[in-house]
């Protein structure tokens, strides 16, 4: 999610993941722990679960970059640590095109995985639906005992699972992966969205390209801002994207210094 990578420390988790370097920091731990809190009579259990489930999600995400990057004959490393993750290459090809596919490869892979979770409910036989709007609405199997979420105006549920923490861990890790690919593809630096932005303003226009993508980024991210203090009355979600609108606004103005 974020663009520096942490200096190692002492705390830091090391482990490999289809042949990829992992790093996790110690202020990962903290800060996820931190957000999957719901007041003091949250459930051990339930903040277990929750870790295990944001692990799990931002290694895939992070996954689908650095194997795209390896593709593109870099030798990447993922390093999780605050509130996101990183996946790190120095060597890979820098084109236009490498670099889209680069960053939509993240969100795909965790659309991929909630899909590949949501396909084998069905295989043993769990009934499964998704509502789009109003108005649409798809489901296959029975679904008597409702379990599942509601996300931007849609909804993705489920027959629940006989085992309540079982059903925990499935709702979080469908949510976290479906949400967060979705705010990722937001044209905001230094989500992918905005790296995507990035690359296709600066075709045929490098200078200009960048600035125009980081207006786009300051004028997105403010909308966001407000979209998430008014509507749905989420104090982090506002200070978040009021932080990427802010951090924008100031590199917009230092590369228009630089190129006076």
């Amino acid at each position: 999610m974020f663009l520096v990578e942490p200096p190692p420390s002492q705390g830091d988790l090391h482990f490999r993941v289809l042949g990829i370097p992992v790093r996790i920091h110690p202020w990962f731990w903290l800060v996820t722990l931190l957000l999957g809190l719901q007041g003091q009579s949250t459930p051990p259990a339930e903040i277990l679960i929750w870790i295990i489930a944001v692990v799990i999600s931002i290694i895939i995400h992070e996954m689908g970059h650095a194997l795209t990057q390896r593709h593109f004959g870099g030798q990447p490393r993922i390093v999780l640590y605050g509130m996101g993750g990183l996946a790190i290459c120095e060597d890979c090809d820098r084109s236009s095109r490498a670099q889209i596919l680069i960053s939509l490869a993240g969100p795909a892979a965790g659309f991929a995985f909630a899909l590949l979770m949501i396909v084998l409910l069905r295989v043993i036989g769990q009934g499964v639906g998704i509502q789009l709007g109003k108005s649409l609405q798809m489901t296959s199997g029975q679904i008597i005992d409702t379990s599942g979420f509601y996300l931007l105006g849609g909804a993705i549920f489920w027959e629940r699972l006989p085992n309540p923490h079982a059903n925990q861990m499935l709702l979080n890790l469908l949510w976290i992966n479906t949400l967060w690919g979705l705010v990722n593809l937001l044209p905001i630096y230094p989500l992918d969205g905005g790296r995507i932005s990035r690359e296709l303003c600066q075709i045929g226009h490098p200078r200009s390209g960048i600035i125009l993508s980081l207006r786009i980024s300051v004028f997105a991210a403010a909308a966001m801002a407000v979209v998430g203090l008014l509507m749905w009355q989420s104090f982090f979600t506002a200070i978040m994207f009021g932080f990427f609108a802010y951090s924008s606004y100031q590199t917009l103005q230092a590369y228009r210094q630089s190129l006076w």
